[in-house]
């Protein structure tokens, strides 16, 4: 018996593993890997196929699919973006409560809660009963920005 013989056994194994993998992650990581294997246990079965040939088969569909494929698919699956209504404070106004700067922070109070708060720039001085606009969160503290004097 010849290696052609057994090699529907090894794309089975590689799409079901392949499968098994992208199962258990959160990316698009070894789907090109079973629909290329797929497609060389389907080869595997046409007879005097040599294995070599169902080796090319399945780098150049799984080459292929990642190519023309993963960039289209990315776009659906923005699951790396977790968006919290923490995010809606971002531009709206705030009281210093608590005078600080960048290496001191300071405390604001916007949206019903006090967070801890830096001005955006360097040398700034937060100043109690202020009013200030958020710019950002940046890990537990909000970014500031001084409002202009009219």
């Amino acid at each position: 018996m010849s290696i052609e013989t057994y090699m529907w056994i090894v794309w089975l194994a590689a799409v079901v593993i392949a499968v098994i993998v992208e199962a258990v992650t959160n990316d698009l990581v070894s789907v090109w890997f079973a629909a290329g294997a797929l497609i060389a246990l389907v080869v595997s079965f046409i007879p005097n196929v040599p294995w070599w040939v169902e080796v090319i088969i399945f780098v150049v569909i799984s080459a292929s699919a990642f190519i023309l494929l993963r960039p289209f698919l990315k776009k659906f699956m923005k699951h790396d973006l977790v968006k919290t209504n923490v995010d809606e404070i971002i531009g709206k106004k705030a009281v210093v409560t608590i005078s600080g700067n960048l290496r001191q922070p300071g405390e604001v109070f916007v949206d019903g809660k006090k967070w801890s708060a830096i001005p955006e720039k360097e040398g700034e001085e937060l100043i109690e009963d202020e009013i200030v606009t958020v710019l950002a969160i940046q890990g537990v503290k909000l970014v500031v920005r001084k409002e202009e004097e009219k």
